[in-house]
């Protein structure tokens, strides 16, 4: 191998595609090697490499049992493997716990990535099964080629960095030994010979100098520990990572600046090391800082010894690794939002259709019904229970960030200025609120009934964490945030934001409540005073909008919201209409219905004929061409279609009836669709959207809207909304 250190890589999986792809990964054709170069240096920087990147010598075993054999024999002849990869599940022999396992008891300085999905194990399952060690790594399916690549040669790195650092620490105790003989055998001679034996002192203090220089300026915190857990000797480096001078440490034992929780696998660590049952150990721990707050490490410890195998002090290497483990969570924590919005939202919008089916079914019910009969009132029960439940989707799908927004550029400070008498009368008498809006406030593109319901959310959610009274307080501000800044929220990027923030002086959040406190139906109030809609419709909303919504609290010490919404030209314009309907119009033009909802489209098209049109209805895009040969497809006075549909969209639909009669009049209808409807742009000028659940009246008028001569939109126009 062209750098001369052991790349042998064992691949233990059942399915022979992924011996391939691991092949091609690690074991790639010159012109291959020539590329993952260059991807290298593009996500690390230039690496000097006389030969290019590293070869792997990659084998293969399809069951643990055979990768178990392979191991064995490779270590058997003096030519271990440094790497192995394991798939979880290899049956009918062991799956890959067994496998590394037995590995581990034959070759404990092999290297294990176990292959697996979300399906498979939990991570805690797999290290409750295996254990937590330092030679242990989990990849997921499917992996990325250069993370495949990249942990391969990071981990046979580590292999061949462990062998040194053992046989240098092996040396080292020898040269300990050896030299503490000479030294004992220097001493009879240098009773008689004392200039001898200050020469032989001032070497000592010049060797102990070059080691103290090189402990006390190391980049990580670096100890040395009596086998009682006292601080022996301290650097800088962890002086300033715990924030004590060494002089308090030196007072102190491990055991007191230690989280109560981790003390005990620490020292159980430190037990086996003593115990001879292993050379070293890593983990993670956290410790108190001087100042109160936790601060996590990442530890590694070794065991130095006399030559009387004697324990004399542990070696502690410890690297601030809080950061780290803060975005880890972070992202953890994005994605399941992502993951629990997508459902919340798709939910919403298969309810919607049924509460449109059902509203409409049953305002149909009470027109043919006696006025203040019994049998209407019903009616008039099921109607209002089922806006009810309209109004509960779309408070998912606001979470789902699949609601409809009216974007138009906002004055964000007009917006809180005119909610001010309204959030005093929401607050009551034991509030105080203050509104603070800067000067020259940029302006932000969004729907302002939206924004207001994100207020009004955020005011309610303050007003109840300050049962006893406090102070509001709405703050606005332009903001410039650059990579640094947004490094703390993976979905935020750089630029120039419009923020709002909302403080109170409640009783706060502990940092459980905080992971918490966007998630649909999570509340911390008692039974019957909230279903924990309110903060997770706000963050869908802001989302939505492109912008970002944070939290930050602390207990007894009041809550601060963040929104930040992206600047916008001030010359900017988005439309927005809305009509009150006052009556049921009728008409007698011809519309073409296309609805995949069987429910939804039988009670439109009995609506519609109550209403005085010609209808007709089909399931699907293909099936509304279809009927080009009954009917000419020029008599279709309107196209009402829903957006989203199976084989072909409202969009397609459109085009192709637009084609054959650029005359013809188009609705559309839909519960949502993020692509079509917002990212492609189809609440332009123009175009016509109604919105579900729709009521007949809403309906009705609609139709008239868009039927109007003076409202029809011109062919091009129309198209051009689909580009």
């Amino acid at each position: 191998m062209s750098d001369n250190k052991n790349r042998r890589v064992l691949i233990i999986d059942d399915n022979r595609s992924i011996h391939d792809d691991f092949r091609k990964i690690l074991s790639p054709a010159e012109s291959t090697r020539s590329d993952r170069a260059e991807t290298e240096s593009a996500l690390f920087g230039d690496v000097v490499r006389t030969n290019g990147p590293p070869r792997f010598e990659v084998d293969s075993a399809y069951q643990g049992q055979e990768g178990f054999l392979l191991v064995k024999k490779a270590a058997e002849q003096a030519r271990p493997y440094a790497v192995a990869f394991v798939d979880v599940r290899m049956p009918p022999g062991w799956d890959g716990f067994e496998t590394t396992q037995k590995i581990w008891e034959i070759d404990p300085d092999i290297q294990i990535v176990i292959c697996t999905a979300y399906s498979d194990h939990s991570w805690s399952e797999m290290f409750e099964r295996i254990g937590h060690r330092d030679g242990l790594l989990i990849l997921k399916k499917p992996f990325d080629a250069v993370e495949a690549s990249q942990l391969a040669y990071a981990l046979t790195e580590k292999w061949s960095l462990l062998q040194q650092s053992r046989r240098k620490m092996e040396e080292l105790e020898r040269r300990v030994t050896e030299r503490t003989r000479e030294l004992q055998q220097t001493n009879i001679v240098l009773q008689t010979e004392v200039a001898e034996h200050k020469r032989a002192a001032a070497a000592l203090r010049e060797s102990e100098q070059r080691f103290a220089g090189a402990f006390e300026h190391a980049p990580i915190g670096v100890a040395l520990v009596s086998p009682d857990g006292r601080w022996l000797k301290v650097n800088r480096a962890l002086c300033a990572l715990v924030g004590y001078s060494e002089a308090e440490l030196l007072t102190q034992n491990f055991q007191e600046i230690t989280h109560p929780a981790d003390i005990e696998a620490d020292m159980a660590n430190a037990r086996r090391m003593l115990a001879g049952d292993i050379r070293f150990y890593q983990m993670e721990k956290r410790y108190f800082h001087a100042r109160g707050h936790l601060i996590t490490v990442l530890l590694d410890v070794s065991l130095v010894r006399d030559d009387q195998n004697e324990p004399l002090y542990f070696v502690a290497q410890i690297q601030d690794i809080t950061e780290r483990k803060r975005l880890q969570a972070q992202c953890l924590q994005s994605q399941k939002m992502e993951t629990v919005g997508k459902l919340a939202g798709g939910v919403a919008h298969e309810f919607n259709s049924i509460l449109c089916a059902i509203i409409g079914r049953a305002d149909l019910l009470r027109g043919e019904l006696p006025a203040n009969s019994g049998l209407s009132d019903h009616a008039t029960a099921i109607i209002e229970a089922a806006d009810r439940a309209a109004a509960l989707t779309r408070q998912l799908l606001a979470y789902g960030r699949k609601q409809f927004l009216r974007s138009e550029v906002l004055d964000l400070n007009r917006i809180v200025r005119s909610m001010d008498r309204m959030l005093d009368h929401l607050m009551g008498v034991d509030v105080d609120t203050h509104i603070i809006p800067t000067l020259g406030l940029h302006a932000v593109k969004g729907d302002s009934g939206q924004i207001e319901q994100v207020i009004v959310n955020m005011a309610m959610n303050a007003r109840d964490a300050m049962p006893n009274g406090g102070t509001l307080t709405l703050e606005t501000s332009n903001v410039s945030l650059d990579q640094e800044s947004v490094g703390r929220y993976p979905d935020l990027k750089p630029g120039d934001y419009v923020m709002l923030a909302i403080t109170d002086t409640g009783a706060g959040m502990n940092d459980e409540v905080k992971a918490r406190v966007f998630e649909p139906f999570f509340t911390t109030k008692e039974i019957g005073q909230g279903v924990g809609l309110g903060l997770s419709t706000s963050y869908g909303i802001i989302k939505q909008s492109g912008g970002h919504i944070s939290c930050y609290s602390e207990l007894q010490r009041g809550t601060t919201f963040k929104i930040y919404l992206p600047q916008v030209e001030q010359n900017a314009r988005a439309s927005r209409c809305r009509f009150v309907p006052q009556e049921l119009p009728r008409g007698t033009e011809t519309i073409l219905l296309v609805e995949d909802d069987s429910g939804m489209r039988e009670m439109t098209a009995v609506l519609l004929k109550r209403l005085g049109y010609t209808v007709w209805a089909a399931a699907s895009g293909p099936e509304a061409l279809s009927l080009k040969p009954k009917a000419d497809m020029g008599q279709f006075d309107l196209l009402f279609t829903d957006v989203v549909m199976p084989r072909m969209s409202g969009q397609e639909l459109a085009d192709r009836v637009l084609a054959i009669n650029p005359r013809t009049r188009v609705l559309f209808t839909s519960a949502y669709t993020e692509n079509t409807i917002i990212r492609q742009g189809i609440l332009n000028d123009g175009v016509i959207l109604l919105e579900k659940p729709f009521t007949p009246s809403a309906l009705a008028h609609k139709l008239r809207e868009v039927l109007a001569p003076s409202s029809a939109p011109k062919p091009a126009a129309m198209q051009s909304s689909f580009t």
